[in-house]
């Protein structure tokens, strides 16, 4: 049988067009929430220039309940997509949910503020997790391709990551907020532009049920798709079950970025580089910046050690990933120390380099390779249920990634990144101490 268009047109680095449009999509999109995320806390905290001037702890309060809500409304994101609307239209109504939220954070309104808030965590529970599906429904089953078409979406994400947090977190702190939080919803705009301009490259994939067949033979499917999930099915389901524990704890840590390591920037650390004192949200641009230099060299190596060793699984990633960001806070600790020395009111630019180099690190070992993982293992007729699935465990992490930053107050800096590294540590060595053990649960589908 002859493939569709979409899985034989090869023009984009060796991979189909669809993936090219879904990049810029992406970029765009996260051009606009990385840019807002830069910016939130900052915002909520500042009492100079025009902010809400909240303390610490409720400004990360705000911002785990919107970081896991994002997220977590993947769910229904995924549920109306599978079912009603296709994975296509939700991405569009997603995104046009997102920019109108990212203009209302502008308007100078605590009300509008709020609600501005909630459209943007609906549009990217609508977006985020069905884009996602778009990427893996661009490739057939089996093509050794579809891992490396994640890693050049994941490039995506951090282009758009990186100059927003220069562009975005620069203008709001120098200029005024509201022209941060206005810059972040012309980005979305793009991405919406370029996603309709490009959906020639997309027939084929991401429409629901009711669309192709009509609402007859629609419901037809449906009662087919609730068919009892068979023994290797199930298995795929419990190992994605357990997967999503070392994201969860991953994502914990990885997530104080934007709130406790955001805050502790502003407040803590020396941020003068020849002279000039960088704004705290720029260092956002860290992250992806190391992402964009190491991803090449991370993929060549994992590439290696899979020709040279067998058993080098996914989970086995995840483990590696956990370790790795939790070895990011040790350099917390080391610059929480540098600060209790006698004469030093703030710890070197060096500690939080290195922390985000490692976070870096964990994140490029787990995150494209659980999306992958995801769209591999999912029974076809709940991937993007499933996919919305990872997003709230996602969603969840960040509350308690923000809950974590709030006891700190209390806790202290210091016992803080020491708890955060000690979770991911006891969290990541069983994947990596039970990999064999774990990867039977998967079948071969890697």
């Amino acid at each position: 049988m002859e493939q569709p268009r979409h899985l034989t047109n090869t023009s984009f680095l060796g991979h189909p067009k669809g993936l090219f449009i879904l990049f810029l999509t992406e970029m765009w999109e996260r051009f606009s929430f990385y840019g807002m995320r830069a910016i939130l806390v900052l915002y909520l905290v500042d009492q100079a220039k025009g902010g809400l001037g909240w303390t610490n702890a409720n400004a990360l309060k705000l911002y785990g309940i919107y970081g896991m809500a994002v997220y977590v409304l993947g769910i229904p994101g995924g549920l109306i997509a599978d079912r009603y609307i296709g994975q296509k239209a939700a991405v569009l109504w997603g995104g046009m949910l997102a920019c109108i939220g990212h203009f209302l954070l502008a308007a100078q309104n605590v009300m509008l503020f709020m609600i501005g808030l909630f459209f943007i965590a609906a549009g990217t529970g609508l977006l985020k997790p069905n884009i996602s599906t778009l990427v893996g429904s661009l490739y057939a089953i089996g093509d050794q391709r579809r891992d490396g078409g994640f890693t050049i979406f994941y490039m995506g994400i951090n282009i758009g990551a990186i100059v927003s947090s220069l562009v975005v977190g620069y203008v709001a702190q120098v200029y005024g907020w509201h022209y941060g939080f206005s810059i972040a919803g012309v980005g979305m705009l793009f991405g919406i532009l370029v996603y309709l301009l490009g959906q020639k490259y997309l027939m084929g994939v991401g429409i629901s049920s009711r669309a192709m067949l009509g609402n007859q033979a629609a419901q037809t499917t449906i009662t087919t798709n609730k068919a009892p999930f068979t023994k290797e099915e199930k298995d795929r389901i419990w190992a994605l079950v357990l997967s999503f524990i070392g994201i969860f704890s991953f994502f914990m840590a990885f997530e104080q970025a934007g709130g406790l390591m955001n805050l502790y920037t502003d407040e803590y650390t020396n941020r003068y580089v020849f002279g000039w004192e960088v704004p705290a949200s720029m260092f956002q641009s860290l992250n992806p910046a190391f992402i964009l230099l190491l991803g090449p060299v991370i993929a060549i190596i994992w590439n290696r050690l899979a020709k040279r060793y067998k058993h080098i699984s996914s989970f086995y990633k995840l483990g590696i990933g956990n370790i790795a960001v939790g070895i990011g806070f040790l350099f917390m600790v080391g610059a929480v120390l540098q600060r209790q020395t006698p004469g030093i009111e703030k710890s070197s630019l060096h500690w939080l380099i290195n922390a985000y180099l490692f976070h870096t690190i964990g994140e490029l070992c787990l995150s494209p390779v659980s999306l992958s993982f995801v769209t591999k293992l999912a029974p076809q007729r709940i991937s993007a249920s499933i996919m919305g699935a990872y997003f709230a465990a996602i969603g969840f992490s960040q509350l308690l990634a923000a809950w974590i930053g709030e006891k700190s107050e209390s806790l202290g800096d210091l016992r803080t990144f020491q708890l955060i590294f000690f979770i991911t540590l006891m969290v990541g060595l069983p994947f990596i101490i039970f990999n064999k053990k774990l990867a039977t649960l998967i079948h071969g589908a890697e």
